[in-house]
C-alpha cells in the first residue's frame, strides 16, 4: 500500500475538503521582530519576540514553543524542516501526509478535522496550506488544538514544511497561525 493510500485509509483523518481558505483568527498575532531563517529548508518566516521561546529543534530545523498551559495536554509548537515524509505527485497530497505525520506531536488518540485547504504563495514560489483542528481527550476531558501545515516548493530536493499547533488553553495565540502563514518566504 502506498503512503498516500495508507493515509487515506487512516480513520484519524477524513478526506481532504475542496479548496477552503484559512480563517482569520480573532485577535492580533504576537509581536514579531526579524525573521526565522531556516537554511536547511530554504525558507524564512516571522520571528515572534516574547512568548514563543526557542527550543531544542531535533528533529526539526527550527523549533519554538509557548510556555506550557495548564490542562492543555501538549505544548504549542512552531517548527520548520524539509518535509519529513515521502514526496507525492502534488503539494496537496504531500501536505496531507505531512498533516498525518504531525499527529506524532499531539496526544495519543488524536483525530483531525479539516478547516482549510488552499494553495499559497511564498514570494514567487508555490505552496499548499492545510488548516485543521486536532481533537483529543486528556483525563477524560475533550480538548482541541488548532493547527496548520504549510508546504513550500523550494529549490532543492524536498519542499519546506512549517508546522504550527496551538492548544485550546492558549487560543488567544491562534492568530499567530495567520502571521506565520502570511510571512512565509524563500531564503
Amino acid at each position: 500500500m502506498s503512503p498516500l493510500a495508507a493515509a487515506k485509509a487512516d480513520p484519524r483523518l477524513p478526506a481532504l475538503p475542496s479548496n477552503r481558505k484559512l480563517a482569520n483568527f480573532p485577535g492580533r498575532g504576537a509581536p514579531a521582530k526579524g525573521r526565522v531563517k531556516d537554511k536547511r529548508s530554504g525558507i524564512t518566516f516571522a520571528r515572534f519576540t516574547k512568548e514563543w521561546k526557542l527550543a531544542r529543534s531535533s528533529p526539526f530545523a527550527t523549533r519554538r514553543t509557548l510556555p506550557p498551559a495548564k490542562g492543555a495536554g501538549h505544548r504549542a509548537l512552531l517548527a520548520s524542516c524539509p518535509v519529513p515524509i515521502a514526496i507525492q505527485d502534488t503539494l496537496k497530497d504531500t501536505a496531507f501526509l505531512a498533516a498525518r505525520w504531525t499527529l506524532n506531536y499531539h496526544p495519543a488518540g488524536s483525530t483531525i478535522s479539516w478547516t482549510a485547504s488552499q494553495p499559497i504563495k511564498a514570494g514567487k514560489r508555490d505552496g499548499w496550506l492545510l488548516g485543521y483542528r486536532v481533537q483529543y481527550k486528556l483525563d477524560g476531558e475533550k480538548h482541541v488544538s488548532t493547527a496548520a501545515v504549510a508546504l513550500v516548493d523550494v529549490p532543492g530536493s524536498k519542499p519546506a514544511l512549517v508546522f504550527v499547533t496551538i492548544p485550546d488553553a492558549q487560543k488567544k495565540r491562534w492568530a499567530d497561525i495567520n502571521t506565520v502563514v502570511s510571512s512565509l518566504r524563500i531564503l
